[in-house]
């Protein structure tokens, strides 16, 4: 039977629990297609699958493959599969199991990679950047001149958030980071004003900022105490849309201060936008033209070998990469 390398991790812990090993290969089944990987997206959520799976929403059953999505050429084709699919290069989103060299995947999780685009930003663009762009237009509901709040603003998908916040018509940006050179990377993306989440004085530079008005939409992604603060700076008909923890507390809110002000908080969970294959592919199609005319610019973290995932995975967790980071199938044992 043929067999293929994958990275899965029997134990959760820390980025040595991520084993480089070999498997049989799958076969597609009915309404499923095998894909030859190119380049796998690395994702925080991969992270917390790994460092703690109960807490995430969905199952993770062990030893368990990572990787949300990945790039590739499909090579078989399951029963029912029409056969215009062989041979296509595509952006899959399986959900799990891209950090290997073969992937199965339903035929309705398979994306045509737009023309032009590489696959690291194609990678970048699918996950990121879509969020990005659903999280501002049907979770936040962003108007015109609104004030836009942005945590983890150097990261995959705040950098693409404070840049698309100016293409939807935010009035003022403000991007949260923790370095100098994270908020410099920021404000050259375009964002108003940039600030340390880390200095307890932060939400008094937002306050000064905004002249006491607070802002308009929060887009949280950090937990916590840094939640708690971000909420408590929303103005009147202000929104808080929540897409993640990445400090791994959960924010507590007292939902008493919301009535007074018409506060919302929404939550946010890429995976359900993913039935609406239309609004997927016209959305990344318009990402893609952004990118190609120069109006969106991708930040690349790096690249590992499939085999140096825990690296991956250790630079992700230090909070010292911006930008999308990227695994790519070794060449060894690849047909």
């Amino acid at each position: 039977m043929p067999t293929m390398n994958t990275v899965r991790f029997h134990q959760s812990g820390e980025p040595e629990v991520l084993i480089y090993e070999q498997v049989d290969r799958p076969a597609p089944m009915a309404g499923q297609v095998l894909v030859k990987v190119s380049a796998i997206g690395v994702n925080y959520a991969d992270v917390m699958r790994r460092s703690a799976p109960d807490s995430y929403p969905v199952p993770s059953p062990l030893p368990y493959a990572l990787g949300g999505e990945a790039t590739g050429t499909i090579v078989e084709l399951g029963a029912g599969v029409s056969p215009h699919y062989q041979g296509r290069r595509a952006i899959v989103f399986p959900g799990a199991g891209c950090y290997s060299d073969y992937v199965v995947v339903p035929v309705d999780r398979v994306f045509d990679l737009p023309e032009g685009l590489s696959d690291e930003d194609a990678l970048a663009l699918f996950v990121q950047g879509l969020t990005a762009a659903f999280v501002l237009r049907y979770s936040a509901r962003l108007a015109h001149n609104e004030t836009l709040l942005v945590q983890g603003a150097a990261g995959g998908v705040g950098n693409l958030a404070v840049q698309l916040g100016r293409q939807y018509g935010a009035g003022k940006i403000i991007g949260c980071a923790s370095s100098p050179e994270k908020r410099a990377l920021v404000e050259r993306l375009g964002a108003d004003l940039t600030v340390d989440y880390r200095d307890p004085a932060w939400p008094d530079q937002v306050r000064d900022f905004t002249q006491g008005k607070g802002v308009d939409v929060v887009m949280e992604m950090t937990g916590g105490t840094v939640a708690h603060q971000s909420i408590s700076l929303l103005a009147p008909f202000g929104r808080s849309i929540i897409y993640g923890h990445s400090s791994g507390e959960k924010p507590i809110v007292d939902i008493s201060i919301l009535p007074p002000r018409n506060l919302s908080i929404t939550g946010f969970y890429f995976r359900a936008f993913l039935d609406r294959a239309d609004l997927v592919a016209n959305t990344l199609q318009e990402l893609a033209t952004l990118v190609s005319t120069g109006r969106l610019e991708v930040q690349q973290g790096g690249k590992f070998p499939l085999s140096e995932a825990a690296s991956a995975h250790r630079l992700l967790e230090s909070r010292t990469s911006t930008g999308k980071l990227i695994l790519e199938p070794d060449e060894q044992g690849r047909d």
